[in-house]
């Protein structure tokens, strides 16, 4: 069992760092260069246009960000781990101004924001921020995924630390417009104090970021007990439901179902009724329990959508 448990660590790790893009989806890619280039040619970026207006964006650890457009400029949604100018690769993808959206203050989503001048995140994760984007955490965060490639990386090739408190706060129920194009925010606590969910509302798409994941993280100390997480997504559901036919989320292969945010209710009510699998799983200091054992594909073996990484003491919280 233990071989079964280590692999499973390994395979949950990669979904949630650093899977490649899919088939289709190299367009306006960018090579990962060594770190004797300079950080203002160091872009280790690729991106696809799903929609219209709204384009996904991978760095080298496999974390999402998307770029939304509207008449008058674009939200740059989320800054990745912030090596290599991510400003530079976006301005070749949109010629509007750009304000960025942080949907969380974790290393891997909101490490690139030095170099943008409007920036939004929840003051709830300014701390957690100043914490998450050291050049320490962020080389542990590279190593974790890519150790070979992380060995590459010095210092000047990362983006410079920020200051939060120069953010402005994102708030749920508030509206953000591009021009033609509106993205309201909606609570989603629980990943984090501070996480947001992003409605594109003429998309009718969802972002749920980090809050409602393939493999969401629900076990280190800024995160909710399952039992509140359960009723943070039980109240995210009903304030948008009818609003959006699409679901897309910030790692694996980013988009998820329509019913998505059903699924992990089930989920929760399955972990607190003791019916899940509840497999050990230890990353980066932090020991938790998997909901549901996964295959080498990455999916449950039971055949069932979305799955839950928690600490089984905090069940009840």
């Amino acid at each position: 069992m233990k071989i079964k448990y280590k692999f499973l660590t390994i395979a949950v790790t990669a979904a949630c760092l650093a899977l490649p893009l899919g088939n289709g989806e190299s367009v306006n890619a960018m090579p990962v260069v060594g770190a004797e280039c300079t950080q203002q040619v160091l872009m280790p970026f690729r991106s696809a246009k799903i929609d219209a207006n709204l384009t996904r964006i991978k760095d080298m650890t496999g974390d999402m960000m998307y770029l939304v457009e509207g008449r008058d400029k674009a939200a740059l949604i989320d800054t990745g781990i912030g090596v290599g100018s991510l400003k530079q690769y976006v301005e070749k993808l949109t010629n509007k101004p750009i304000v960025v959206i942080i949907t969380h203050g974790h290393v891997d989503h909101a490490s690139g924001t030095a170099e943008f001048a409007e920036v939004y995140m929840s003051k709830a994760d300014q701390e957690l921020f100043k914490e998450h984007t050291s050049f320490v955490n962020r080389a542990g965060y590279i190593g974790a995924g890519n150790p070979e490639f992380a060995k590459t990386i010095s210092e000047t090739d990362y983006q410079p630390l920020d200051n939060p408190e120069r953010f402005k706060d994102l708030q749920g129920d508030s509206t953000i417009d591009l021009g033609g194009v509106h993205l309201d925010i909606y609570n989603i606590e629980g990943h984090t104090h501070g996480m947001k969910a992003v409605l594109l509302r003429e998309n009718r798409a969802l972002l749920t970021g980090d809050g409602a994941n393939m493999f969401t993280f629900l076990f280190s100390k800024e995160t909710l007990g399952l039992k509140s997480y359960k009723a943070s997504l039980q109240a995210l559901q009903k304030a948008t439901a009818g609003k959006y036919d699409k679901v897309y989320c910030s790692h694996g292969g980013g988009d998820l179902t329509v019913d998505y945010l059903e699924r992990l209710i089930e989920d929760c009510d399955n972990i607190l009724a003791g019916k899940d699998d509840k497999i050990p799983f230890s990353f980066m200091g932090h020991t938790a329990n998997i909901a549901y054992e996964i295959g080498p594909d990455h999916n449950r073996l039971d055949g069932g959508i979305g799955n839950i990484v928690y600490d089984p003491q905090r069940i009840e919280d």
